[in-house]
């Protein structure tokens, strides 16, 4: 049996770039016993709204988290594999297995 792992996938520039294999990606995850968060740093008055978003895109996942304190985040939860568009958000003390998009 696989220990369930921890994920954290950022929704601009990650999630909304290709959202076909984000949602098959987290819908594997999901079924496999895996723990999936969405952390992403927007406004919270707009949490329905990405929510919504999140559910156009069929998008599976246990908790949504709304932070620019992604860093403190990943580390205070163990995060496993966090993708992520801004490094910013990481930095100098990048998670082990993070994965950037580089913007075009």
């Amino acid at each position: 049996m696989i220990k369930p792992m921890r994920f954290a996938f950022d929704v601009d520039g990650v999630i909304t770039e290709m959202p076909e294999l984000f949602s098959a990606l987290t819908v594997a995850l999901k079924a496999a016993g895996h723990y999936v968060y969405i952390l992403t740093d927007f406004d919270e008055h707009f949490r329905e709204q990405r929510l919504k978003e999140l559910a156009k895109y069929n998008i599976a996942f246990d908790e949504m988290i709304i932070t620019s304190q992604k860093e403190q985040f990943v580390r205070d939860h163990a995060i496993d594999y966090a993708f992520d568009d801004d490094r910013e958000y990481y930095g100098n003390s990048l998670p082990l297995q993070f994965y950037a998009f580089a913007k075009p």
